[in-house]
C-alpha cells in the first residue's frame, strides 16, 4: 500500500536566503515518498525571494504569490486551498527539519481516530505547546472544524492558538516529540536561537489586537 500524499508548505516573505536553506532541508533530510512541496509567498512585490528560487538548484515546487501583503495567517491559511493532498504541513520559512520528521508525524497521526486531526513537532520553542508549525488532515478541517484552517478573524497571531486549543478540546491533537522540525527564531535555544527578526518587526502592532481576539474567541468556547 502507497503511503498518503503530503503537502509540504512553506510560507515566506522577504528571507530568501532562509528559505533556501529551509527547502534544503526538506529535501535532503525528508524520507518519506509521497510528498509535493508548496512554497506561499506573502506578497509578489518579494522580488528577492523570487529571484532566489530562479537562481536555485531547486525545480520540482509550486509557487503561491499574493498581489498585496496579507500578512501570516491569510497566508499560512492558503497550505489549506493550494494542493489536494489528504494531509499538509504548515512551516514558516525558518523552520528546519531533521532526518525522519515527517515518517514519524505521519505515524502519530495514526494514532488520531481515522487519522484525522493535528499533530505538532518537536520545535525546541513551544514543543507541543501550540501549533505555529504542523502536519494536518484536509478531512479533519473540513468534518471537525468547520471548514477552518487558520481562522481569519486574526491577522498575524493567535491563530495557531485556536486551532491548537480547539484540536485539544476534540482529543484530535498529538505531539511528536520523535518528529523534529528546529525553529530558528530568537526565542529558540542553542545553536536554533537566532537574531532579531526584522521582517515581521512591523507586523508586532497586530499583536494586542489579536491576543484581544483569541480572549473573546475563548469567552465564546470558539463556537
Amino acid at each position: 500500500m502507497s503511503e498518503p500524499a503530503v503537502g509540504i508548505c512553506v510560507v515566506t516573505y522577504k528571507r530568501p536566503q532562509q528559505l533556501l536553506k529551509a527547502l534544503s532541508w526538506i529535501q535532503e533530510r525528508t524520507r518519506y515518498p509521497n510528498y509535493k512541496l508548496y512554497v506561499i509567498i506573502d506578497h509578489e512585490e518579494d522580488s528577492a525571494t523570487i529571484g532566489a528560487l530562479v537562481r536555485s538548484r531547486f525545480t520540482d515546487y509550486t509557487v503561491e504569490m499574493f498581489t498585496s501583503r496579507v500578512e501570516c495567517v491569510k497566508a499560512t491559511n492558503r497550505c489549506n486551498s493550494i494542493g489536494d493532498e489528504p494531509y499538509f504541513v504548515y512551516l514558516s520559512d525558518d523552520m528546519e527539519v531533521e532526518e525522519g520528521w515527517l515518517q514519524e508525524a505521519m505515524k502519530c497521526m495514526q494514532t488520531i481516530p481515522n487519522g484525522n486531526g493535528l499533530v505538532v513537532f518537536k520545535d525546541g520553542i513551544q514543543n507541543g505547546r501550540n501549533a505555529c508549525a504542523g502536519l494536518i488532515s484536509r478531512n479533519y478541517i473540513r468534518a471537525h472544524l468547520g471548514g477552518i484552517f487558520y481562522n481569519e478573524v486574526y491577522v498575524h497571531f493567535s491563530a495557531d492558538t485556536e486551532l491548537f486549543k480547539k484540536s485539544r478540546t476534540r482529543n484530535r491533537l498529538r505531539y511528536c516529540p520523535t518528529s523534529v522540525v528546529w525553529h530558528n527564531h530568537w526565542g529558540g535555544s542553542g545553536g536554533h536561537k537566532s537574531g532579531k527578526d526584522v521582517i515581521y518587526t512591523g507586523s508586532r502592532y497586530l499583536l494586542a489586537a489579536d491576543r484581544a481576539m483569541l480572549r473573546k474567541r475563548i469567552q465564546e468556547e470558539f463556537r
